[in-house]
């Protein structure tokens, strides 16, 4: 297929840092024209369940953030509309703002608001919408505790056609803004508790608890959390924090008996004595889930890919990746009859994002990569949904005329991805 003079022009834009010749030796990558303002970070995305995506990312404004929003479709991004602005926000690299689609089309949003004067004390802010984002409830915090201590890395799952399920790391216990050292480490927070991990319900009125439950009296500190659906409940997916720090994934599922008890994802023993900023990503499909993360037991870094073919019960090795190079920071997207991991990795001393489609058997259909990012924080978390015409996309913070701010990729449609919607209903 002979690539339009669109599409060029739009690779050569998105390789900037990289030779003509690279970008036209790779596969078709078309670069969007990002909705994204000046100075903008955090990107998420968010399936409308028609093959369109929400973008969500954050955007400074006059004493502060907004937290705002685009639709994509095949021709492009609409409008920026703002879903909330304000002071005091805290605006990180790897604790992100996004938002989640109901199966009964409401939206669901959050962000993170400082709560006190400590590096790391911030609270969850949640708001809600039942026309697609025209207009939104009043702010309210799925948790109560009234503690100056670090609460974020939410992730959500679909209780109900209505009701939404908030999975996020829970500070209460660390006794951060206590400890009078400022906040400026995780890990002990001065001293204090552990830090956990939680799990409520918000009903389809004004995002009221109805619903809350410990999931795990000791996580790691700052990474992100990771939940799904399957076709027997919620699964959330997290990484762990032993004792001798040991901080291997971990794997809870709601069932009729309630929470079960955490069970480990897999064996990697990584002992690390901080926290890696590295979680994992996950979707479902029915009974068959996907999870990926990233591990480096004795100083080897990979990510590793698992299935389970039971609703989270048992999980299944299928796949090792950049086994040495690897960076982490995963994300995966349901496409067609299987899935889309991407990763940062690390090529010829620059970063690398790496794209890989695999089937429900665990066999990799292909594999692409798009060069050119920041291979440290600046680049953020890229994420990943699948959009119309079945054609992955990504986004990431990047820089485009020397100035910070949100890009996007468009991937020409892979094999093995028919043009079948999916509903929403994973994060």
């Amino acid at each position: 297929m002979i690539p339009s003079p669109r599409t060029i022009r739009s690779v050569a834009l998105m390789l900037s840092l990289v030779s003509i010749s690279a970008a036209l030796a790779a596969a078709e990558i078309e670069e969007l024209e990002s909705p994204a303002g000046p100075g903008s970070l955090a990107p998420s995305f968010a399936p409308l369940g028609d093959n369109r995506l929400v973008l969500t990312w954050l955007e400074p404004v006059e004493n502060g953030h907004a937290l705002k929003f685009s639709v994509l479709d095949e021709s492009g991004f609409g409008a920026a509309e703002t879903i909330s602005q304000g002071e005091g926000w805290f605006a990180n690299w790897a604790d992100t703002p996004g938002l989640f689609v109901l199966p009964g089309g409401d939206w669901v949003a959050h962000w993170l608001v400082k709560s006190g004067s400590s590096t790391y004390a911030y609270d969850v802010v949640m708001a809600r919408s039942t026309d697609r984002g025209l207009s939104w409830s009043e702010p309210v915090s799925p948790h109560d505790d009234g503690t100056q201590t670090e609460h974020g890395f939410v992730s959500y799952y679909a209780a109900s056609a209505d009701r939404v399920g908030v999975v996020w790391l829970d500070g209460r216990n660390t006794g951060m803004a206590e400890s009078g050292d400022g906040g400026e480490g995780h890990d002990g927070h001065g001293g204090g508790g552990a830090m956990t991990l939680r799990t409520a319900e918000l009903d389809g009125s004004g995002l009221e608890k109805t619903d809350e439950h410990l999931l795990d009296a000791r996580v790691c500190d700052c990474c992100q959390t990771a939940s799904v659906v399957s076709a027997d409940g919620p699964v959330v997916v997290y990484r762990g924090r032993s004792m001798d720090e040991i901080r291997d994934h971990y794997v809870v599922r709601q069932t009729a008996d309630g929470w079960s008890e955490p069970e480990r994802l897999h064996a990697d023993n990584w002992r690390i004595g901080g926290c890696p900023v590295n979680g994992p990503a996950m979707v479902a499909d029915g009974e068959r889930v996907a999870v990926a993360w990233f591990t480096m037991p004795d100083g080897q870094p990979a990510v590793r890919v698992a299935i389970s073919a039971n609703s989270g019960r048992i999980f299944e090795p299928v796949d090792v990746l950049g086994e040495g190079t690897a960076l982490g920071r995963v994300d995966l997207a349901l496409s067609g009859s299987g899935f889309v991991l991407s990763w940062v990795d690390q090529a010829d001393r620059s970063g690398v994002l790496r794209l890989a489609g695999y089937d429900w058997q665990g066999q990799q259909q292909w594999m692409e990569r798009i060069d050119g990012l920041n291979a440290g924080r600046a680049s953020g978390f890229p994420r990943l949904g699948i959009g119309q015409g079945c054609r992955p996309v990504v986004a990431w913070t990047g820089t485009n005329d020397g100035e910070r701010r949100v890009r996007v990729a468009r991937l020409s449609a892979r094999a093995g991805c028919p043009e079948t919607p999916k509903a929403p209903g994973s994060s």
